[in-house]
């Protein structure tokens, strides 16, 4: 379900609307100003709000969370590394979990929980710095390899959501990491660490992925390249009126996978067979899901599943979602092998960049950057 994305007036955000023209522009300036430092700040700065500002206020076509519960699927990891009976019937489990749900839990993945949990106290510590420290890293570039930000991640004029987020590239690690935050004092070497895992889990999860696709069990990691990992940390803080705005809208990932873990506030739903479906946090897993790369490379017979997060009026929500693609430059298309004789090629060659950047900065959300590149109407 995607949602529209058109922009309030712009005299109804956080100052109230003034008789004189002159004021409404001052205003409207400071409004521009205040949205950039992010809902944390926003909050922080007005404790007693007890309304929605009405900037924030999405057309949502029912209330986010008169929803369905559902378990996705459960994958255990250990299993791929056991006989081949056990891993044949793990890599069918995980095969079945793309095709039907586009989302599964992993259990048994291997990381260890500290690892996990510093990774989380770092994102923590980084939202917990001071605006002035997190406002070095704004940038109204998509593409910039390190990025603080809120609402969504374009800067384009759309309904404001209940987020703060700051994003950076991992894997391969010489190009940026010079690059990532010298506070929190620590953040470098853990969040390097917690990349380093989780890049090595993605491949794992791939080899398994690409011979439930009947390829090479090398396919996708041989198709990166040199690929290209991005690490986005979420902030939702308690909000007025949850049920009005959401901390994300619907879309889906550009990637092949994205790994998520978050700390014990739940606030993920995916919409499976058209109604929305709330995944709680189980504690010690991670939830995997594909991406649009995914969609596009099976030729349509993994699709990427659309997925949004909510809010909540009582407690702060942290993920910290790590995403896992091909090199930059790479052009991406459907794999020759999975295109039958008598079937079309349902998505036009585009390169991986291009692909971002054409997703990153739509206002409208979905899966509309994965229409732009469809060949047929299927």
């Amino acid at each position: 379900m995607a949602l529209n994305s058109s922009y309030p007036p712009e005299s109804s955000m956080y100052t109230s609307s003034c008789d004189e023209s002159k004021e409404e522009t001052q205003n409207d300036m400071s409004t521009v100003i205040d949205y950039k430092k992010g809902v944390k700040h926003f909050i922080e700065t007005a404790p007693d709000m007890k309304k929605l500002p009405p900037d924030f206020v999405l057309p949502l076509s029912a209330n986010p969370f008169s929803v369905s519960y559902a378990e996705i699927p459960v994958i255990d990891l250990s299993r791929l590394a056991e006989s081949s009976e056990s891993r044949i019937s793990t890599v069918k489990a995980i095969s079945s979990a793309c095709e039907l749900w586009g989302f599964f839990r992993i259990v048994n993945h291997g990381i260890d929980m500290g690892v996990i949990e510093e990774m989380l106290k770092v994102a923590e510590e980084f939202f917990d710095l001071s605006l002035m420290e997190k406002m070095k890293y704004s940038s109204e570039d998509v593409m910039n390899p390190v990025r603080y930000g809120t609402s969504l991640n374009t800067s384009k004029k759309h309904s404001l959501h209940w987020r703060d987020y700051f994003r950076h590239y991992g894997h391969p690690f010489h190009h940026t990491f010079h690059l990532w935050p010298l506070n929190p004092p620590n953040y470098r070497n853990v969040a390097k660490e917690y990349l380093e895992h989780i890049w090595e889990l993605a491949m794992k999860i791939g080899s398994a992925i690409s011979e439930g696709l009947g390829l090479d069990n090398g396919y996708i990691k041989k198709s990166f390249g040199e690929g290209f990992q991005i690490l986005a940390a979420n902030y939702y803080p308690p909000c007025p009126e949850p049920e009005k705005t959401l901390g994300l809208a619907a879309h889906s990932d550009h990637g092949a996978l994205t790994i998520l873990m978050q700390n014990c506030v739940n606030g993920l739903q995916v919409k499976h067979n058209d109604q929305w479906v709330a995944v709680d946090h189980v504690p010690g897993t991670f939830v995997v899901n594909i991406g649009d790369y995914l969609e596009i490379l099976s030729n349509g017979k993994y699709k990427s599943v659309e997925h949004r997060a909510t809010v909540n009026a009582q407690k702060t929500r942290i993920s910290v979602a790590v995403g896992h693609g091909p090199e930059l430059s790479n052009v991406i298309g459907p794999a020759t092998q999975l295109v039958d004789p008598t079937d079309e090629i349902q998505y036009q060659p585009i390169v991986y960049k291009d692909y971002i950047r054409l997703q990153q900065t739509t206002t409208i959300r979905g899966k509309s950057a994965l229409q732009a590149v469809r060949t047929t109407s299927k």
